[in-house]
């Protein structure tokens, strides 16, 4: 029953769309890439229990697997029945965190037992079903007040509860990007655009002006330029230099930089990187995008950028042959989200943007965020698979 199952709905489904077979191929060469650039840190991670992490890494791509398979079958149009029950669900999940250990400074994850599940995450998720249904029923009236309040009160629980109890400014900034992506797709009046625009980067001023860490991190990020207009003295020793950048604040990107330059062309080989025996933090998730560029070279972070370009496209075209307007913007909204967790995180682990924790996507190791992600092709594929039988 189980081979009658997989060999004819999901193989041959995906041989029937091109579109979904690409974007399973895709999917696939990057959970590769993760598998062994966790591989490789594992040890590093914990020491006394070296497979530990490794372990778990598959383990959640096996669940991340059987959830792609479900979302790719159930009817992505059901999900507007359940937006605002999603909505209560998630907000009550993000609050109860506060009940559970702190980890790292923050409370962020809910601890199952066998799991410590993060609400955020499927924040992004429901986000996205909210926005897609409250757009698509109100799109012929768009521009007016009533129509723009509830999308705002929308973003305004999220990004209170994860701003404020969760110390979370990029998984906030990221939900506001998608949300205001959708609106502008929506064609919301440009006045009205710029004006919620100008209160959300007024609260992100204040969010980041009220933690020191954050200006630090602000900071940091623009001092490159400050020292470059003020041409500060460039004259110092190898041992002043490596002095500065254990003492400086840019410690984390520095050393990122110093993993990419020295795997060259085509790396060290892979578990082979020195970067993540005792220099590098967050190797295994938010960092660990160096650790690709260290042991696998040049060639193995283009492959991992054009694996992510050709996974965007793909899902673009699933977009454009999308029939229906909600699939139109929930299948935008993911794409938005996948692909802005990557650019922001290989952003900022080359100095292209502030040092924020945001993990690369089906790459990074973390149990919630790999789940989500997974669920969210398998919405990809279905919306794919039921537009190819409506032509």
């Amino acid at each position: 029953m189980t081979n009658f199952f997989f060999n004819n709905k999901i193989i041959n489904g995906l041989k029937k769309n091109k579109d979904a077979r690409f974007l399973s191929y895709w999917t696939s060469g990057l959970i590769v890439i993760g598998v062994l650039a966790v591989a490789s840190c594992s040890a590093m991670v914990s020491i006394n229990s070296p497979f530990d992490c490794i372990s778990k890494h598959l383990m959640n791509i096996g669940l991340g697997f059987g959830l792609f398979i479900i979302a790719s079958f159930f009817d992505y149009t059901k999900y507007r029945k359940f937006s605002f029950f999603l909505f209560i669900l998630t907000t009550v999940l993000l609050l109860s965190t506060i009940f559970f250990r702190e980890i790292n400074g923050a409370h962020r994850w809910i601890n199952l037992g066998f799991f410590n599940f993060q609400p955020s995450e499927m924040a992004k998720l429901v986000m996205i079903i909210l926005m897609s249904d409250f757009l698509t029923r109100h799109k012929h009236h768009i521009n007016t007040w009533n129509a723009n309040v509830f999308p705002c009160v929308y973003l305004g629980v999220f990004c209170f509860i994860i701003f404020i109890m969760q110390s979370d400014l990029g998984t906030a900034f990221l939900l506001f990007a998608i949300w205001s992506s959708l609106l502008i797709v929506a064609k919301i009046d440009v006045k009205r655009m710029l004006l919620i625009v100008l209160a959300c980067v007024l609260a992100l001023a204040v969010a980041i002006a009220i933690k020191p860490y954050r200006r630090k991190r602000v900071l940091t990020y623009i001092k490159p330029v400050i020292q470059y207009v003020m041409k500060t003295n460039t004259a110092e020793t190898p041992q002043s230099k490596a002095e500065k950048i254990k003492n400086s604040d840019s410690y984390n990107s520095d050393i990122a930089f110093a993993a990419f330059g020295s795997g060259g062309l085509t790396g060290k080989g892979a578990g082979k990187s020195d970067t993540k025996l005792r220099y590098l933090p967050e190797k295994h998730t938010d960092y660990i995008f160096p650790i690709i560029g260290e042991e696998h070279g040049l060639i193995g972070t283009l492959l991992t950028v054009f694996l992510f370009i050709m996974f965007t496209k793909t899902a673009l075209n699933i977009n454009s042959k999308c029939k229906d307007e909600f699939g139109k913007y929930l299948s935008l909204g993911i794409i938005l989200t996948i692909t802005g967790q990557a650019i922001i995180n290989m952003g900022m682990t080359t100095g292209i943007l502030p040092s924020k924790g945001i993990p690369l996507p089906f790459i990074s190791y973390g149990g919630s965020a790999m789940l989500i992600n997974c669920y969210m092709v398998g919405i990809l594929v279905n919306i794919a698979r039921s537009n190819s039988r409506l032509l």
